[in-house]
């Protein structure tokens, strides 16, 4: 026996729990998975989960919408039916906008009924792709499929937006919804940083463009804003003006700043205020010393207050942080 037969000799002897699986006449198909890339858009919608929720309804080229759950056009008309997704909320309730705050609403002036929103997401559909060609429509096997392994299907959307055509050349962005004032008016606006700095105000109508490094007097004059004193009015683009007359709870501009600053950091693949601020903790953890908690008290209050409960787990939040950096003598259970 060669060297390479004792080799493969011996590895066969201890290789264990070995079986072979056989389909009775059926071919056995080895799994594979690929990628695509859908682009679309995204349109203001409104979902009503117990409270109604201000979100970005993103609709792509394919057909498929994306509302907290990725459907078809006919799964969409299913919801508004429902009342899940809706293009109204009544007076007097209140209207929550993720990172941003909650807001009752006094009034408002609403641009579509229901069947007048689906038309209008169709309409954006086809703006999108206007041949209406290789739409995606999910098969009653495929919703079956879905309900008996308990998955529900969700995209998760990039932002970019095309630098060159030639080569199809773009930038990836990330970000969040703000109240803007533009021109004596406040509109509801995604504001978006990209990886090469530029950083835009995005409405269905018209987008306002500046550098990361000017952006931040936008927060500070109150150009970008999340509350209000008294009674005002807010356009949402494709959804109505609204007016409201309570703040319910609301982030701070500086705060929400301070996010944006950490998206643009993510993108160029720095470390943002929260992964800083994890690294500190462990490390006290490891050697505390006055010097280390000092240091994870500079790091944690950089982090952007709304976002602090990420730091830990969904149970405990940043309660350590917070027990280690303001109550020091206070033990940590175990």
């Amino acid at each position: 026996m060669n060297v390479l037969a004792s080799i493969w000799a011996t590895r066969k002897l201890v290789i264990p729990n070995v079986w072979i699986s056989e389909l009775g006449g059926d071919k056995i198909m080895q799994r594979i998975s690929r990628k695509q890339i859908v682009e679309g858009t995204r349109v203001p919608g409104i979902i009503h989960n117990d409270h109604h929720f201000y979100v970005s309804i993103e609709v792509y080229e394919d057909g498929m919408v994306n509302c907290w759950e990725l459907v078809d056009l006919a799964g969409l008309k299913e919801k508004l039916n429902r009342g899940r997704v809706t293009p109204q909320v009544p007076e007097g309730e209140a209207l929550s906008i993720h990172g941003l705050g909650a807001y009752r609403l006094q009034s408002a002036q609403w641009d579509y009924d229901e069947a007048g929103y689906l038309a209008h997401i169709e309409h954006t559909v086809q703006l999108l792709n206007p041949g209406m060609t290789n739409l995606y429509t999910i098969s009653e096997a495929e919703r079956r499929r879905q309900e008996e392994r308990r998955v529900v299907n969700f995209a998760q959307a990039s932002e970019f937006y095309v630098k060159e055509e030639l080569f199809y050349q773009t930038a990836q962005g990330a970000g969040f919804t703000m109240f803007l004032k533009h021109q004596g008016k406040n509109y509801a606006a995604n504001v978006v940083v990209y990886k090469d700095g530029r950083v835009t105000c995005y409405t269905p109508k018209f987008e306002l463009n500046v550098k990361m490094d000017e952006v931040e007097a936008l927060f500070k004059k109150g150009t970008l804003f999340t509350c209000f004193k008294k009674p005002t009015e807010i356009i949402f683009e494709e959804l109505g003006v609204l007016v409201f007359d309570e703040v319910l709870y609301s982030t701070s501009p500086k705060e929400k700043y301070k996010e944006l600053a950490d998206a643009y950091r993510k993108l160029n693949g720095a470390k943002t205020s929260l992964e800083k601020c994890r690294e500190a903790y462990y490390t006290y953890l490891e050697n505390p010393s006055e010097f280390a908690r000092a240091r994870l008290k500079e790091l944690y209050e950089w982090v952007p207050e709304h976002e602090r409960m990420y730091l830990g787990d969904m149970d405990n939040r940043d309660e350590d942080y917070v027990r280690i950096i303001y109550y020091p003598e206070d033990k940590r259970e175990v």
